[in-house]
């Protein structure tokens, strides 16, 4: 297996919020921000997963009071729905993310070269990665212990309203109105070359998410 252990996390742009706070997985955290990022590959129909999701979950509780974020990404894109009833018998204190682009895919989990999943990869306050593995394995717990201990508080996040205005509204307001609402939200906008393209994913990001100011 191919180890990504020390290179920076790649912007994964494009990830679509199903549970839980949205979580900017684009921009590295400020210098004055100790943040550790947890990354889950996982699928509803994995029964391994299955078991690892209540244990990632205590996690979360027990680092709850620290900027410590658990996001887990499935590629179940066409399935969405599949998703949230699972989440719905299966409840998780965490974020989850699909990965409708294959960005997280194959950025991350294919160049690290895992042959299943689960798969967990752990991002220290520099946004590198320091570890990934199976989130079972002793490695995994003990090696966010140590970067759990340095993170900074967490705070308490400000809820940006949801953007319920039309497409045909959205295209009176100006470019900059409609960057700055993406911007706000974390939400990658990189590839939207028209105006158009801008209006088209707030109405599909923004209406029906709601998403938190980032910590500074």
């Amino acid at each position: 297996m191919t180890s990504l252990n020390s290179q920076p996390l790649p912007a994964l742009p494009n990830l679509k919020f199903v549970a839980g706070e949205p979580v900017d997985l684009v921009a590295a955290p400020p210098s004055n921000t100790k943040r550790v990022l947890v990354l889950e590959f996982w699928s509803t129909w994995c029964g391994p997963c299955r078991q690892v999701s209540p244990v990632l979950s205590d996690l979360q509780k027990k680092w709850q009071d620290k900027n410590v974020w658990f996001v887990g990404i499935t590629q179940e894109d066409e399935n969405v729905r599949t998703v949230k009833q699972f989440l719905a018998s299966h409840p998780v204190s965490y974020t989850i993310a699909v990965d409708p682009q294959l960005t997280a895919q194959n950025q991350l989990l294919a160049p690290s070269g895992a042959r299943g999943i689960p798969h967990a990869f752990l991002v220290d306050s520099t946004n590198h990665i320091v570890w990934s593995g199976h989130p079972l394995d002793p490695g995994f717990e003990a090696t966010l212990t140590a970067l759990a201990q340095h993170a900074s508080p967490r705070k308490e996040l400000e809820p940006l309203p949801r953007v319920t205005d039309s497409y045909d509204e959205l295209m009176k307001r100006s470019v900059g109105d409609l960057k700055k609402i993406l911007k706000d939200r974390g939400i990658s906008f990189h590839d939207c070359f028209e105006k158009s393209d801008l209006a088209r994913r707030i109405v599909d990001r923004c209406a029906h998410t709601t998403y938190y100011k980032q910590q500074e």
